[in-house]
C-alpha cells in the first residue's frame, strides 16, 4: 500500500468547500482504502483560512460556512483512515526553507506540505502546479507527486 499526503485541496470538501474534481466523493473513499492516507496539520490552519475568506466575501454564509469548518474537523479527527504528520520539524523546515531560497515557492503552506512528503518520502498528492511541477536536484523529494486524475485513473 503507497503512503500518500494528500494537500489541502482534499481535504476542502470536508468543510463545505467545493474543490471541483471529477468524482471526487466516491473516488476519495476508494482512495481511502487504497493508500495509507497522511495530511499535515497545516492543512487544517489553511482550510480555515480560505474558510474566513469566504465568510469575508459572502457575510450572510458565514455562520454556515464556520459551522461546516467545526463539522469537517470533527469527522476528519475521528476519521481512523486519515493519518496526521507532525506539523514540522528541523528537517522539514530544512526543505521547507530551501524551497523558499532556491525554488521560489512563496506559499509556506505548500512549502510545508511538500517538505512533509520529501523528509517523510511520501507521495505526495496535488493540484497546484508549481508543486506538481517541481523537479528539486536536491534531495530529499516526494517519492512521487500525483494529482487527482492519476487517483481517478487507478
Amino acid at each position: 500500500m503507497t503512503d500518500l499526503l494528500i494537500d489541502t485541496t482534499y481535504l476542502l470538501p470536508a468543510f463545505g468547500v467545493s474543490v471541483g474534481l471529477k468524482n471526487f466523493e466516491k473516488c476519495f473513499e476508494k482512495m481511502l482504502s487504497s493508500y495509507a492516507v497522511f495530511y499535515n496539520p497545516a492543512s487544517l490552519i489553511e482550510a480555515k483560512w480560505i474558510v474566513l475568506k469566504l465568510a469575508k466575501m459572502n457575510t450572510k454564509k458565514r455562520d454556515a460556512l464556520f459551522a461546516a469548518y467545526r463539522t469537517g474537523l470533527k469527522v476528519l479527527l475521528a476519521d481512523a483512515r486519515l493519518k496526521e504528520t507532525a506539523l514540522t520539524n528541523d528537517g522539514v523546515e530544512n526543505i521547507a526553507d530551501e524551497l523558499l531560497t532556491k525554488e521560489e515557492v512563496k506559499d509556506y503552506f505548500d512549502r510545508l506540505i511538500f517538505a512533509t512528503a520529501a523528509y517523510r518520502k511520501l507521495t505526495l498528492l496535488t493540484e497546484d502546479e508549481k508543486l506538481s511541477k517541481l523537479k528539486r536536484d536536491k534531495k530529499p523529494n516526494p517519492s512521487e507527486i500525483i494529482e487527482w486524475k492519476d487517483i481517478l485513473g487507478a
